[in-house]
C-alpha cells in the first residue's frame, strides 16, 4: 500500500487524499488467525509540514469471526481512526513510520492499526447466551433440561476456621 507524495513533497502544508480498498489475505496475531470478508476500506488524508508527514484517516474492515459464546462463524465489522507521523529517518525513541523517496509505504501502519484495534474477544449478538456448560448445547437455539446449580457452596468457606471470632490472640 503505497501513497505517492511528490506533490506534497514539492508544495509543503497541501493536502492529499486518498481511498483505498487492499486485499490483506489472512494475518495472524498472537495466535488469532484474522481473515477478512471483504478488502479493508482506507480513507485518508495526508499533509507535509516540511518535516514529515501526518496522517489522519479512517479504516472499516469485516472480519470473519467466531463467537467466543456460542463458536458460530459470523461476519464482524470494525471501523476506527487513526492519526500517525511518517518522517525521514526516525530515532530508535521516535513513535513514528520511515519513509524514503517520494512514497509512503503505509502497509505496515494498517496493520499495526488493524492489530490495536481488534476487539479482545468477539460476540455475535449482544443477547448471546452460549453453550450449557453441562451438555454443550447451543442456550440460543434450545432450552436444555439439565441442572445446574446456581448457587454453589462457596470454595472459601474451609478458610472460615482460620479466623478467631472473638478470641484474643
Amino acid at each position: 500500500m503505497k501513497l505517492n507524495v511528490a506533490q506534497e513533497l514539492k508544495q509543503p502544508g497541501r493536502v492529499g487524499r486518498s481511498h483505498m480498498e487492499q486485499d490483506l489475505g489472512c494475518q495472524e496475531y498472537m495466535g488469532r488467525a484474522l481473515s477478512f470478508a471483504s478488502p479493508p476500506v482506507i480513507d485518508v488524508e495526508y499533509i507535509y509540514d516540511g518535516e514529515g508527514f501526518n496522517l489522519r484517516g479512517t479504516i472499516t474492515a469485516r472480519l470473519n469471526s467466531e463467537c467466543a459464546l456460542c463458536g458460530k462463524p459470523f461476519t464482524e465489522p470494525l471501523s476506527f481512526d487513526f492519526d500517525e507521523r511518517f518522517v525521514r529517518e526516525p530515532g530508535e525513541d521516535d513513535e513514528c513510520y520511515g519513509y524514503s523517496g517520494e512514497e509512503l509505504d503505509i502497509g505496515q501502519m494498517v496493520l499495526d492499526n488493524l492489530f490495536l484495534n481488534l476487539p479482545v474477544y468477539s460476540k455475535c449478538s449482544g443477547d448471546c447466551k452460549g453453550l450449557c456448560p453441562v451438555c454443550g448445547c447451543d442456550l440460543n437455539t434450545v432450552q436444555c433440561s439439565c441442572v445446574r446449580e446456581e448457587v454453589k457452596e462457596n470454595p472459601f468457606a474451609a478458610l472460615e476456621q482460620l479466623l478467631y471470632h472473638d478470641k484474643e490472640v
